[in-house]
Protein backbone atom coordinates (compact mmCIF):
# COMPACT_ATOMS: atom_id res chain seq x y z
CA UNK A 1 0.00 0.00 0.00
CA UNK A 2 1.44 3.40 -0.73
CA UNK A 3 0.56 5.98 1.63
CA UNK A 4 3.15 8.93 0.55
CA UNK A 5 1.29 11.85 0.81
CA UNK A 6 0.94 13.84 -2.08
CA UNK A 7 2.10 17.72 -1.98
CA UNK A 8 0.35 20.24 -1.36
CA UNK A 9 0.26 21.47 -5.06
CA UNK A 10 -1.75 18.36 -6.08
CA UNK A 11 -5.00 18.89 -7.67
CA UNK A 12 -6.76 15.62 -5.74
CA UNK A 13 -6.49 18.34 -2.33
CA UNK A 14 -8.63 20.59 -4.64
CA UNK A 15 -11.13 17.95 -5.70
CA UNK A 16 -11.55 16.92 -2.27
CA UNK A 17 -11.70 20.01 -0.63
CA UNK A 18 -14.25 21.91 -3.21
CA UNK A 19 -16.74 18.89 -3.02
CA UNK A 20 -15.60 17.61 -6.76
CA UNK A 21 -15.11 14.47 -5.25
CA UNK A 22 -17.13 12.98 -3.04
CA UNK A 23 -15.51 9.72 -1.12
CA UNK A 24 -17.49 7.98 1.56
CA UNK A 25 -15.49 8.15 4.61
CA UNK A 26 -15.02 5.06 7.30
CA UNK A 27 -12.79 6.97 9.91
CA UNK A 28 -15.24 9.06 11.93
CA UNK A 29 -12.29 11.68 12.59
CA UNK A 30 -11.78 12.21 9.08
CA UNK A 31 -15.54 12.43 8.40
CA UNK A 32 -15.77 15.06 11.51
CA UNK A 33 -12.43 17.02 9.99
CA UNK A 34 -13.83 17.07 6.38
CA UNK A 35 -16.91 18.92 7.03
CA UNK A 36 -15.35 21.34 8.83
CA UNK A 37 -12.68 21.62 5.96
CA UNK A 38 -14.72 22.03 3.25
CA UNK A 39 -16.36 24.43 4.66
CA UNK A 40 -13.59 26.40 5.25
CA UNK A 41 -12.01 26.02 1.96
CA UNK A 42 -14.96 27.33 0.51
CA UNK A 43 -15.35 30.39 2.24
CA UNK A 44 -14.30 33.21 -0.12
CA UNK A 45 -11.60 34.82 2.10
CA UNK A 46 -10.24 31.17 3.25
CA UNK A 47 -6.45 30.10 3.68
CA UNK A 48 -7.06 27.57 0.93
CA UNK A 49 -3.23 26.56 1.33
CA UNK A 50 -3.42 26.07 5.24
CA UNK A 51 -6.30 24.12 4.68
CA UNK A 52 -4.84 21.83 2.52
CA UNK A 53 -1.84 21.87 4.75
CA UNK A 54 -4.19 20.59 7.73
CA UNK A 55 -5.33 18.00 6.00
CA UNK A 56 -2.45 16.30 5.11
CA UNK A 57 -1.04 17.04 8.65
CA UNK A 58 -4.05 14.76 9.74
CA UNK A 59 -3.52 12.11 7.30
CA UNK A 60 0.75 12.15 8.38
CA UNK A 61 -0.43 11.94 11.71
CA UNK A 62 -3.57 9.41 11.81
CA UNK A 63 -2.11 7.35 8.80
CA UNK A 64 -2.53 4.04 11.11
CA UNK A 65 -6.43 4.59 11.52
CA UNK A 66 -6.78 6.33 8.52
CA UNK A 67 -5.09 4.69 5.38
CA UNK A 68 -8.29 3.17 4.39
CA UNK A 69 -9.63 6.55 3.50
CA UNK A 70 -6.54 7.42 2.15
CA UNK A 71 -6.06 5.28 -0.11
CA UNK A 72 -9.69 5.72 -1.72
CA UNK A 73 -9.29 9.18 -1.80
CA UNK A 74 -5.64 8.82 -3.54
CA UNK A 75 -5.88 5.83 -5.47
CA UNK A 76 -8.37 6.94 -7.72
CA UNK A 77 -11.53 5.24 -6.49
CA UNK A 78 -12.78 8.62 -4.89
CA UNK A 79 -15.73 9.93 -6.59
Amino acid sequence: MNNVIPPAGDGRWHDLLSGHARPGYRCLALRILMIRLTHAYQHPDANRPAVIEELRTFFADNMRFAAEDFQTIFAGAAR
